[in-house]
């Protein structure tokens, strides 16, 4: 089965066209701290911003199939006996066709959507231990695809390589869970006694990892929060100049490689304290910060898809949503 995965993958992502651009998050919009996640999604621009989720359920981790027109992301569900249960589901850009996936006892998170855009890898804690599946989106069988415990799983644009987080550093291995490896080098001058490395992304073309570094005190306090650029061919470790002393929940690429989408918070690491977390655009050759969101909440999880939408949210104010492309 991993070999015909493979296989649709790569031949989908030789084939594939986009057009059109979008972000999705999951957010709050309260000036409290979020008790209640929903998802949104924009423009790249931060302009028409819509909630697709209307539940008292938090959701989390958003993640756009390679067409731009359905959205992957696990739901948080009261504790059943103690134990904390969150499942996947997925749904349309316009916050229709909701889909649950999985009705699992256990923690389901960190959905991806391969690039045939037929299967759905995922994470699932059961037991303390870990492991990645696979769902056919058209079957909806479900098969055990890595037996390691990974978070944050990123596929490489060949589909051949997957990096990952796994106790606080970047690993990366091959699509089938083995050969793993940890290509970063040791941080430099680490005087602190403990460092958290964490969001591992896929440069467009395959050639850079992404990643955020976190620094803490020996009381776990942190001192400071850094996004790096690593080129695995040249070796070389690039933090990024952003002048202020921000708090980088998440960060993606999009598609031209120079360009990020980031969740951060303004109010700074070493405050001890916590700000709103907003959505910004920051270009890398100019090393400018654009914020997208002015929301009073937390904003997490950012996601990026070049692709086509229409998204006219029922019931509500009809938004359109860039060109549509009719994808077969």
């Amino acid at each position: 089965m991993k070999n015909k995965l493979f296989a649709a993958c790569l031949a989908a992502l030789l084939l594939g066209t986009f057009a059109e651009a979008k972000i999705v998050f999951s957010g709050d919009r309260s000036p409290e701290k979020a008790k209640n996640l929903d998802i949104f999604v924009m423009d790249d621009d931060g302009s028409n911003l819509q909630k697709i989720t209307h539940t008292p359920e938090d959701e989390g981790r958003p993640y756009w199939s390679p067409n731009g027109k359905r959205i992957a992301f696990s739901r948080s569900f009261p504790r059943i006996e103690g134990r904390q249960v969150s499942n996947i589901f997925i749904i349309d850009a316009d916050g229709s066709n909701e889909q649950r996936l999985t009705q699992h006892p256990d923690i389901e998170f960190y959905p991806v959507f391969l690039p045939d855009g037929r299967h759905l890898s995922f994470s699932r804690t059961q037991d303390g231990t870990g492991s990645v599946y696979t769902i056919d989106l058209e079957t909806l069988d479900i098969e055990r695809f890595i037996d390691t415990d990974i978070n944050e799983p990123d596929w490489s644009p060949d589909t051949r390589t997957i990096t990952c987080e796994i106790g606080g550093e970047i690993y990366t291995m091959t699509a089938d869970g083995k050969n793993q490896k940890r290509p970063l080098p040791p941080p430099k001058d680490a005087q602190e006694p403990v460092i958290y490395r964490f969001n591992p992304k896929w440069s467009p073309d395959g050639r850079s990892l992404l990643y955020i570094e976190t620094r803490y005190t020996a009381q776990l306090l942190p001192l400071s929060n850094t996004i790096y650029i690593y080129n695995l061919n040249l070796k070389t470790q690039d933090p990024l100049p952003i002048s202020k002393d921000w708090r980088f929940q998440s960060a993606v690429w999009m598609d031209d490689g120079k360009t990020l989408i980031l969740a951060a918070d303004e109010v700074g690491i070493k405050n001890q304290k916590h700000g709103n977390i907003n959505i910004y655009r920051y270009n890398i050759p100019s090393n400018t910060m654009t914020q997208l969101t002015h929301l009073p909440g937390m904003n997490y999880s950012v996601h990026w898809v070049q692709g086509a939408l229409d998204v006219l949210p029922k019931e509500k104010k009809t938004t359109l949503w860039g060109k549509i492309k009719n994808n077969p």
